[in-house]
């Protein structure tokens, strides 16, 4: 649009001596020089405008996304830990508590049992037991693990910080660079001509 106003000039304001007086000659062509430098204003703050568009999202975005994650990662964490930390403790427990005892029952002189029975049952109370070491040794290994892996999401909490902060220092640097550009503006207050 600009560009048209410069083009248009000549066949608005025609400058031949003959029809229009030399006073104001020159006006034309200062107006036309402060067009351009307003033309480049424009192009300037718009190509700042998509660097600034571009930075946040390749930097600040990226960071928030990355935040995202880790909180998704520790919910996934708690669903996989409930999932995974289901046992059977408190069965296998009664199950040996009443297998000890009907052992201790049956073993004594007066029982009346075979060798071979009485074999089966303390094998039983043996594997239950194994059984349950497993599983608290597994509930135990999952819980450790979750707790590693919470303490390292614990460091996350700077990212939020990190993000706001690139956030910040990007505007700063926007801001400047905008207000830069705009000083560079105030020079055509003076340079075109506002009456003959």
């Amino acid at each position: 649009m600009i560009n048209r106003f410069t083009g248009l000039d000549d066949a608005l304001y025609p400058h031949d001596d003959g029809i229009v007086g030399n006073s104001n000659k020159d006006d034309m062509a200062a107006i036309n020089d402060s067009l351009g430098t307003i033309g480049e204003f424009f192009n300037k703050t718009s190509q700042a405008l998509v660097d600034d568009s571009f930075a946040i999202n390749t930097s600040t975005l990226e960071k928030f996304k990355n935040y995202l994650d880790y909180l998704y990662s520790l919910q996934e964490l708690f669903e996989r830990s409930k999932k995974l930390s289901t046992n059977t403790i408190a069965q296998l427990e009664a199950r040996i508590t009443e297998n000890e005892a009907k052992y201790a029952r049956l073993s004594t002189d007066d029982a009346d049992i075979k060798g071979s029975d009485l074999a089966k049952l303390r094998q039983a109370i043996i594997a239950d037991k194994q059984e349950m070491f497993q599983q608290l040794n597994r509930d135990w290994l999952i819980k450790s693990c979750c707790m590693d892996e919470y303490i390292m999401f614990q460091e996350t909490q700077y990212l939020v910080s990190e993000a706001w902060v690139d956030w910040c220092r990007g505007r700063t640097q926007h801001q400047a660079k905008m207000g830069s550009l705009y000083d560079q503006m105030s020079g055509i207050i003076g340079d075109m001509p506002l009456n003959s």
